[in-house]
Parts: C-alpha cells; sequence; structure tokens
C-alpha cells in the first residue's frame, strides 16, 4: 500500500511541476505574442500618421497664371505619350503672368535654354494663341524639342485634377503640372 501511495505521490508531483512549468511557458508566450501584437500596432499607427496624405491633389486649376513644369507630351494621331528621358538633365518650366483676361507673357527655360519673355492671347472656349517663342539657342535636348517644336501651334488649352494644364497643339497635346 506504501508503494502506491507513493507511486500516487510521485504522479501528483509531476503533475504540478509539470503543470507549472507548462504555465511558465504559457506566460512567457503570451509575453511575447504580446509584444509582437503591440510592435505590429504601433507600426500600424505610425504608417498611418505618416502616410497621410497632407495636400490633396485633386484641385483643378483655374488659370493659367503661375509656373508649370512639363510632363507628358501625347501625339493626337498616335496617342503615344512621352515623358522626360530619365537622361535628360533640367525641367521644361514655364511661368504665365496675365496682363488682362484675354493676354499676357510667359517666360521659363527648357534643359538646355533660356525662354525670354513672349506673349500669349486666349479667347472663347479656351483658345491660347502662342505665336513667337523668343529663346537662346543652345543645342536642345529631345524633350526640351518636344516643347519648342510644338507650343507656337498651339490651338487650345484646359485643365485636370491634379494640378494639371494640357495645352493642345496642332500635333501635340502638351501637360504640366502646377508648381
Amino acid at each position: 500500500m506504501g508503494s502506491k501511495r507513493q507511486c500516487v505521490l510521485n504522479y501528483k508531483l509531476r503533475y504540478r511541476v509539470y503543470a507549472s512549468i507548462w504555465l511558465k511557458k504559457l506566460s512567457i508566450t503570451i509575453k511575447i505574442y504580446m509584444k509582437h501584437v503591440l510592435f505590429v500596432l504601433i507600426v500600424f499607427c505610425l504608417v498611418q500618421v505618416s502616410c497621410a496624405k497632407k495636400d490633396p491633389d485633386n484641385s483643378i486649376p483655374n488659370s493659367l497664371e503661375g509656373k508649370w513644369r512639363m510632363i507628358l507630351v501625347k501625339d493626337n494621331t498616335s496617342g503615344l505619350a512621352t515623358t522626360k528621358p530619365f537622361s535628360v538633365q533640367g525641367e521644361v518650366e514655364i511661368t504665365f503672368t496675365a496682363a488682362s483676361s484675354t493676354n499676357g507673357t510667359f517666360t521659363g527655360f527648357t534643359p538646355t535654354n533660356e525662354i525670354s519673355q513672349n506673349d500669349y492671347t486666349v479667347g472663347l472656349n479656351q483658345s491660347i494663341s502662342i505665336p513667337n517663342l523668343s529663346m537662346t539657342k543652345v543645342i536642345e535636348t529631345t524633350w526640351g524639342n518636344q516643347f519648342v517644336q510644338n507650343i507656337r501651334s498651339s490651338q487650345q488649352y484646359s485643365f485636370e485634377t491634379g494640378n494639371k494644364l494640357n495645352i493642345k497643339t496642332t500635333n501635340k497635346i502638351l501637360t504640366f503640372l502646377k508648381l
């Protein structure tokens, strides 16, 4: 009988030891799990706060006036769109200054040249005319040539969301982003 009792006591002792070890492991596992959950939650909150757009880019300009950077040239016939080649250093940027509701001037630069003060006129149905382009004459990049070869044949302009200006010419549509 004594050995049976000792067996039962050994079994109960082992059970308590195993239960104690299991509870410690469970406690450690829960702590580690909670640390991971807390870390993921903190990272998620930081990402949400840091990625929130401060200034939504859904606005539509209402005037030509201001500084614009050419970002896209689209062929009217084929629909082929061209962006500035990565290898081209510099931008095509123009600044429109209104003199009245129907005319004004613009200046700017291409990747290799400076655009002097030039006149423009606007009319009904957002028509635009830029008859002359006065600028320095250093060898132009392919991106600068897209502007130089097309801006004098401007016909219409329009605005779109994202602060964009489209100038439709005889052969191309030049798209600018307001700066």
